[in-house]
């Protein structure tokens, strides 16, 4: 009440007063906004950011970036090892499409969301509690599939994972209830786990199954020399926010 009765007050002045251009120009200076609010929590303010696809491999923005609005991505990380990484890489040669190898490897739980700076404590602990309702699992990796984002800008190569115990159906259900409190979308309906290793401009999903079985045949051959690689042990969920890292670790 204290704050409304200030602000009825400086309003009143306000219609009553009338200034100057001098002492409007020290009304201005005295409300400038103070560093300490301006850096609140450690979040910097910062002018609106303008998306320039030539700043980063010529992908675009699915949501205009906006103060006070995070990028946030629950998933499960996954290392692979020097073997896996080479066989990638062998495969390059039979791609008909240029595009990139994807360094960071990981199974999403969740869509890109967008996470206002006030959700963060509540919703980082709402995860917590969730993790802690599931065991620690194991899936397996298959074949090859194709994927393309809902905006039909890039194209994705990714590994099926398998889950004959249907955990991560579960996980993510039960994340997509955690999502609903705060109006957020929910995963994909036609959900496909994968983990996605390559990635190029356009949709170039048509060109791309043609060879899926070739490159399906070729990694079967290597999990079948390499049988530690084919299951991927799932003890904890990760959750990105912005530039901030989370990690959960399950029962």
């Amino acid at each position: 009440m204290a704050g409304l009765r200030l602000i009825q007050t400086y309003s009143s002045d306000s219609d009553e007063d009338k200034h100057d251009d001098k002492e409007d120009d020290k009304i201005v200076n005295k409300l400038a906004l103070p560093d300490s609010i301006s850096s609140w929590k450690g979040v910097s303010y910062h002018e609106e950011v303008v998306d320039d696809p030539l700043g980063h491999d010529g992908r675009i923005r699915s949501f205009k970036h906006e103060r006070g609005n995070w990028a946030t991505l629950v998933y499960i990380k996954y290392t692979a090892n020097d073997c896996l990484h080479t066989w990638i890489n062998s495969i390059l040669n039979e791609l008909p499409v240029q595009g990139d190898i994807i360094s960071s490897l990981h199974i999403s739980l969740s869509r890109t969301l967008v996470l206002k700076f006030h959700w963060i404590e509540s919703f980082v602990e709402g995860i917590k509690l969730l993790c802690r309702q599931f065991n620690q699992f194991v899936i397996q990796l298959t074949d090859i599939k194709v994927y393309c984002n809902e905006e039909k800008t890039r194209t994705f190569l990714g590994i099926y994972c398998q889950d004959e115990n249907g955990v991560l159906k579960c996980l993510t259900e039960a994340l997509d209830n955690l999502l609903a409190g705060y109006q957020l979308p929910s995963f994909y309906k036609d959900t496909s786990y994968h983990i996605s290793f390559f990635w190029c401009l356009g949709d170039k999903q048509e060109c791309l199954k043609e060879i899926l079985p070739s490159l399906t045949c070729s990694l079967n051959k290597f999990l079948a020399e390499n049988m530690e690689d084919a299951y991927v042990h799932v003890n904890e969920i990760q959750c990105k926010i912005g530039n901030k890292y989370y990690a959960f670790e399950l029962k």
